[in-house]
């Protein structure tokens, strides 16, 4: 977590910072660009090979303001825990020697996923000038916004929705049933209507179908309201 309001202001504004200069330097390919990574429900950073951050959509900046794995220190990307630094300063080493590296950052809740891949510029023959593209995984298969947005695409009804999300969350329907305090056949006939409504085989086929959708950003998440104005 960062010590105080200012410092906290201080560095996401570091992260915000190249969106909004592209948005406003008349550079249309630009602004275009980094308002569509915004809408991708993946955090994606572009990384200088010591760490600082060139670039980052929307859902990076939440991760790294959220206080968990990672966090944002002098403009660099940081992992919170030492040894998951020493991890990803290798990763972004493995980069600038055009390597692909994998790697988990944090730990229980926290932990996610991080794929470190390099960038370069073939109109560039300096390799200092090598960067390396960071793909934050999720935490989850199968986002609630994504149920929801899913449910209402197939006319599910509200009931029909929240168990939806109960199976996406793994539970099985005597789960469901206890949870919403209805008998278990009341659970299968719901479940029988979202099946026929999604044309899907079976229950595993219908989670599959909301864990494989776009990942785009339905709703705008919780962000620095001082940050991002």
């Amino acid at each position: 977590m960062f010590q105080d309001a200012q410092a906290f202001t201080r560095e996401t504004d570091l992260l915000a910072g190249v969106a909004g200069r592209a948005a406003h330097s008349g550079n249309l390919g630009a602004g275009l660009l980094l308002k569509l990574l915004d809408e991708i429900d993946y955090g994606l950073m572009l990384l200088a090979g010591d760490g600082r951050v060139r670039m980052a959509n929307r859902p990076a900046r939440v991760e790294c303001t959220s206080g968990g794995a990672m966090r944002l220190q002098h403009g660099r990307l940081d992992a919170i825990n030492a040894a998951d630094q020493a991890a990803l300063l290798r990763a972004l080493a493995a980069a600038q020697q055009g390597r692909r590296t994998m790697l988990r950052v944090g730990r229980a809740a926290q932990a996610v996923d991080l794929a470190v891949v390099p960038i370069t510029n073939d109109d560039d023959d300096d390799s200092s000038a090598a960067h390396a593209l960071v793909v934050i995984g999720k935490r989850q298969v199968c986002e609630a916004l994504s149920v929801e947005m899913f449910a209402r695409a197939h006319r599910l009804t509200a009931a029909e929705g929240n168990v939806l999300q109960a199976l996406c969350n793994g539970l099985e329907p005597t789960s469901i049933a206890r949870q919403f305090g209805v008998a278990v056949s009341t659970i299968r006939t719901q479940v029988s209507s979202i099946r026929l409504k999604t044309e899907a085989g079976s229950i595993r086929d219908l989670v599959k179908q909301v864990a494989v959708l776009p990942p785009i950003v339905t709703a705008l998440r919780n962000e620095p309201a001082a940050a991002w104005h």
